[in-house]
């Protein structure tokens, strides 16, 4: 019997379940990463989802599902027999940033039209999906569409295989822009031009492959 490959979706959160979901992954994503990020007030995002990442205040969260191999469905809060396999998120960098002056500039433009990708993650079992790529390719036209110009990351040295995807999707080694006391750290920038302003990411599934992927930001 012929498997078939998984289909990996992308979907925005938009309801009381999905925010569940979206918290599950950030808290597996916690122990995968193994540092402390408390410096972060990582358990007051949790509690207070989806905070700087509402649509209101220029932010987003996007959740990847997958089906099973075997198209047995997945015993999942996803429907239609999909399971969430992973999620991301971006919020604007300004008012999250210490070391950029209001009136400062990030990769070449003002505060004001930076935002930072959040909580990229990949459920361990799901990786080699394209899940993580998915998610990110699904966020550039979300964020261009929001109106900013360039996405900044900030992820681990260590975290080699983030870090190639990453690149190979466009971002490029960026000047520090936060105050991450953690060792080690990277910092990225991806410019978004005209053609990323498909707003689909924001309004409905989006369906991609690509390698799968994880940071400490």
């Amino acid at each position: 019997m012929t498997h078939s490959r998984p289909t990996v979706v992308v979907r925005p959160v938009q309801s009381q379940q999905q925010l569940k979901e979206f918290k599950s992954v950030t808290a597996a994503y916690l122990e995968w990463l193994g540092e402390d990020l408390s410096f972060q007030q990582i358990e007051a995002e949790l509690a207070s989802l989806p905070g700087s990442y509402a649509a209101e205040k220029r932010g987003a969260m996007l959740l990847a599902y997958a089906s099973a191999a075997d198209g047995t469905p997945a015993i999942s809060s996803g429907g239609e027999g999909l399971e969430c396999v992973g999620a991301v998120a971006l919020r604007p960098l300004a008012g999250h940033t210490s070391t950029v002056p209001p009136q400062g500039s990030v990769a070449g433009h003002p505060l004001a039209d930076v935002c930072e990708m959040k909580r990229l993650f990949v459920m361990p079992g799901h990786h080699g999906l394209g899940a993580g790529a998915a998610l990110v390719r699904a966020l550039l036209p979300a964020a261009a569409a929001l109106g900013y110009r360039v996405m900044v990351l900030d992820t681990l040295q260590r975290l080699e295989g983030a870090n190639r995807l990453y690149r190979r999707l466009g971002f490029q080694p960026c000047e520090r822009y936060n105050d991450c006391p953690l060792p080690g750290v990277l910092y990225f920038a991806c410019q978004l031009d005209d053609s990323s302003g498909d707003d689909s990411a924001l309004g409905g599934a989006r369906e991609q492959n690509g390698s799968g992927g994880g940071a400490p930001s």
